[in-house]
């Protein structure tokens, strides 16, 4: 009698829940977004693309490994001399061979400032010198025309000595403003550009030193850098410092790129 009334009961939850809810537990899916495909690294574009594996270019291989520069102490360059042309040459050969090229059309935008520059070098140059001659050729010129019969003289300015070098020490110091306007242009082109072939000659010296260090290692002798090595940190760093900001002509900016 029981289980013809246990049959019931099912029957009845049965038909209220539904065979297949009482069955299965009710699972929510939460939709998931497509995974975006990673951004290849240069060096993957130039060996192949990533689904075309292809071997790795030596920029690849650098992207891959994280260098961490250690920071050089604050006087580590301090007796290390100023590259010589000969040397910067070479380091420039060397930075060519690792693939660095400097910015097309960098050296004809800083060319075409100089005109201008030099220009109002000339024009300042004039202004700076002695205001004596003029002084004096100006009244001579009044005197002459007196001569002449120029009834109009007595309307000419009457500059004295004085009012000529004024008038010369404001116009040298609008020439410099104009020039320092100049200035600061061409340095917002050479900047970025010098502050890339740093970066190019300190991954140089990386490199340099990374090829020194595993023979001092099996030695077991503490590592010194190499003077070349130094040398090339110098030069690095006189082309991030900022000096030839105040080199004055614009193309002297980069005359090193």
């Amino acid at each position: 009698m029981s289980n013809v009334f246990l049959k019931a009961l099912d029957s009845a939850v049965a038909a209220l829940v539904g065979p297949q809810n009482a069955a299965t537990p009710t699972v929510v899916e939460t939709p998931q977004s497509n995974p975006s495909p990673s951004t290849p690294y240069r060096g993957a574009r130039k060996a192949g693309s990533l689904d075309q594996p292809g071997p790795l270019s030596p920029e690849a291989q650098r992207e891959l490994t994280a260098t961490l520069r250690p920071a050089l102490p604050p006087d580590a360059l301090a007796g290390v001399p100023w590259p010589s042309p000969a040397q910067q040459r070479a380091f420039d050969a060397l930075l060519k061979q690792r693939g660095y090229t400097p910015p097309k059309r960098l050296a004809a935008q800083l060319a075409a400032l100089d005109a201008p520059w030099l220009r109002l070098q000339q024009a300042m140059t004039e202004a700076a010198s002695s205001q004596t001659s003029k002084y004096h050729a100006h009244l001579a010129d009044i005197a002459a025309r007196t001569a002449a019969g120029d009834s109009t003289v007595h309307k000419e300015d009457g500059w004295s000595r004085e009012d000529w070098i004024s008038d010369s020490r404001e116009r040298l110091h609008a020439f410099k403003a104009e020039c320092r306007k100049i200035e600061a242009q061409a340095w917002q082109i050479a900047e970025p550009a010098l502050l890339a072939k740093a970066d190019a000659a300190d991954a140089a010296a990386d490199e340099l030193e990374a090829e020194a260090r595993p023979r001092f290692e099996q030695f077991a002798v503490a590592y010194r850098p190499a003077p070349y090595v130094l040398l090339l940190r110098k030069y690095a760093a006189t082309l991030r410092d900022g000096s030839r900001r105040n080199v004055g002509k614009p193309s002297a900016m980069i005359e090193t790129l």
